[in-house]
């Protein structure tokens, strides 16, 4: 049996951090041992007191700070994680749950188990499937909404992330993605709060990760090994605490202490661990009302534990926003574009008039042309007709003895605007033509209409916008023929895409993508005069990208993508254009649809599509999609959940 010997240090903040063994006071930079009776490769100090123990001989336990065993699940396991919950029974007493990752021996399976500290039980929740690497490192995250999920991390070069509980703590064990990360990685942690991933990097040094799921690959680095950083040639452990990271050096046999600072987190303390050997675990407990962290070190090679306590002071924060984010679930999704990378960009609703179940969304592919899809999202049309970027639709067009719908898109392969018509009846789409612009780069662009006349306005990357009036006329062989006419030219100051009229109220709504979202009228004799909606800013985070009129019997609204945050503004589409709102769409993992991220086109519309959108319905871009991961797509949202959550008139 192991003999584990415990350590606890308590500070003031105006000391150095020392161990003075063989000292055992109850004041400050005082050492106490740990019951010796304790049997544990990884051993985590727990919020009501007592420890979670794993050990590759006695299983999981629950141990009270005696060491005394109050739960155990004798099942042997190596590695740890956890999360703390607290719920309320119905007769209102208080229990405390706690959900424990870890890895079953010997088939090296991934295991999540709960303990009930009310009924000192243990039990088994699921398993994950066992997967073709062993496991280096696991850690859990839990998400803004309540997910949780489990990173698996992989020591030649990748994590896996693993959905283990929905919002609602149901369990469920969905893929969500593979994360591309350092070769030789040691060891993970999560800060929830602030949705960082840390990934040690043996020889190299710390990275900082997106922790959401929805978050597109890449890393920053934290620190690194001298001589580009303050670390030895060695790092191995990691935990993240509030406000900052715990980190483990080997060779120096020493425990860092960085606190974050912005976007940095800059080195604050040492504390020298001479007489540690063989430190394989590192647990961190942070006791708010006291401001104290608790650390728990295991060093093998001596079978002891060191715990050690020491004030800390939470000083990084999450920005106070002056509006909250409100969360709902996509319906319904598109089927996925043919191949991964930046494809899929800008959605347009085509209503069915006669039968609105029939209805279609019209979505681009920067990469290919355009794809039709029918409410359930599966597709029913696409055309190869070249890069087309951005895409609206408007009804009733006169052309000779008829009224016809059309879908207009940017075509970057040659600047020019790709023409579709629409059946009225079937939705079917045909391609009709196309007009050239004198645009250098086309990229976003809608459509307006005035009585009779179809406005075009397309708009170049280096912030012109043309509005062109489109006509049609049949030729000899009973052809349509397309024209356009510039009646109006426009710009902002630098590069703009999202685009939408206001047909009722003759008001433009246009994006510059960095700098805001701004409005002037939408007729050809109208003033060239900004008028300033929204700046980029805190509520909407570069880039500007798509945007959308929802015009409702009582109320209009602008929809807008704020891409920077994977958020949409909602706001009054009348002047002063106060903000109502932002959402974000989250995952739903019953239903296998996931969130919305890195969203550049949108569209809104309130017609009744029938049961699922009676009252309308939101179509996004979706720039990053997982679970499982695939080329990207459009998620539709019930109108319904939107006016719900942000209480919409």
């Amino acid at each position: 049996m192991k003999k584990i010997l415990g350590l606890v240090l308590c500070l003031t903040p105006a000391l150095p951090m020392q161990v003075y063994a063989g000292e055992d006071q109850t004041g400050k930079n005082s050492i106490h041992a740990l019951p010796q009776n304790i049997q544990a490769s990884a051993l985590a100090p727990l919020r009501a007191g007592g420890y979670l123990a794993v050990d590759e001989k006695v299983g999981v336990s629950w141990l009270d700070a005696n060491g005394n065993s109050q739960a155990v699940l004798a099942a042997p396991t190596e590695l740890l994680d956890w999360r703390e919950t607290v719920s309320v029974a119905n007769n209102g007493k208080t229990t405390q749950q706690v959900v424990i990752a870890s890895v079953r021996l010997p088939e090296q399976q991934p295991a999540i188990m709960v303990l009930d500290t009310s009924t000192k039980k243990i039990h088994e929740l699921l398993r994950l499937p066992i997967p073709s690497f062993k496991i280096e490192s696991l850690c859990l995250s839990r998400d803004p909404v309540n997910n949780l999920s489990l990173y698996l991390l992989d020591e030649r070069g990748t994590a896996e992330q693993w959905l283990v509980l929905d919002a609602q703590g149901n369990p469920l064990v969905k893929k969500l993605r593979n994360l591309p990360i350092p070769p030789n990685s040691k060891s993970c942690s999560v800060d929830d709060q602030h949705e960082s991933l840390f990934i040690t990097e043996e020889a190299v040094g710390i990275w900082l990760f997106n922790a959401s799921v929805e978050a597109a690959p890449g890393r920053r680095l934290v620190d690194a090994a001298k001589p580009f950083g303050k670390l030895s040639q060695s790092v191995e452990l990691v935990a993240a605490i509030p406000g900052g990271l715990l980190v483990f050096e080997p060779k120096q046999k020493s425990l860092l202490f960085y606190r974050a600072q912005g976007d940095s987190y800059q080195l604050e303390k040492s504390q020298a661990l001479a007489k540690l050997e063989e430190v394989k675990s590192l647990s961190v407990h942070y006791d708010s009302a006291r401001q104290e962290l608790m650390a728990v070190l295991f060093d093998e090679d001596a079978a002891r534990h060191w715990q050690i306590k020491t004030p800390w002071v939470q000083t990084h924060e999450i920005n106070k926003s002056p509006m909250p984010i409100v969360s709902v679930t996509a319906d319904a999704q598109t089927e996925v574009m043919a191949r991964f990378g930046d494809a899929a960009d800008d959605p347009a609703i085509w209503v069915n008039k006669k039968s609105p179940r029939k209805s279609r969304v019209i979505g681009t592919n920067k990469q290919q042309g355009l794809f039709v899809y029918d409410l359930q999202g599966k597709q029913v049309q696409h055309f190869n007709t070249g890069k087309l970027n951005n895409v609206d639709v408007r009804y009733g067009i006169p052309v000779g003895k008829k009224n016809l719908d059309i879908a207009v898109a940017t075509n970057r392969d040659d600047n020019s605007l790709a023409i579709y018509t629409i059946d009225p009846s079937s939705g079917k789409l045909a391609f009709s033509g196309s007009v050239k612009t004198d645009l250098e780069e086309i990229y976003g662009f809608c459509l307006y209409q005035s009585g009779s006349a179809t406005y075009a306005i397309p708009n170049g990357k280096s912030g012109e916008f043309q509005q062109i009036k489109l006509t049609a006329t049949l030729n000899d062989k009973n052809t349509v023929v397309w024209n356009g006419e510039v009646v109006r030219r426009f710009f902002v100051k630098s590069q703009p895409e999202g685009c939408v009229a206001d047909d009722k109220n003759q008001r433009l709504f246009i994006g510059e993508e960095d700098v805001a979202l701004w409005t002037l009228g939408a007729e050809p004799s109208a003033a060239n005069t900004l008028e300033l909606v929204l700046a980029a800013g805190e509520l909407l985070v570069a880039d500007v990208e798509g945007v959308g009129i929802y015009r409702g019997a009582r109320n209009s609204y602008v929809v807008v993508s704020s891409q920077g945050n994977n958020t949409f503004v909602v706001m009054d589409a009348l002047p002063p254009f106060k903000v109502r709102g932002r959402v974000r769409i989250d995952m739903d993992a019953a239903n296998d649809i996931d969130g919305v991220s890195e969203t550049d086109g949108l569209e809104v519309s309130s017609a009744n599509f029938g049961s699922d959108f009676n009252e309308g319905m939101l179509v996004v871009q979706d720039g990053h999609k997982v679970m499982p991961e695939a080329p990207q797509n459009f998620k539709y949202v019930d109108w319904k959940k939107i006016r719900t959550a942000l209480q919409l008139d």
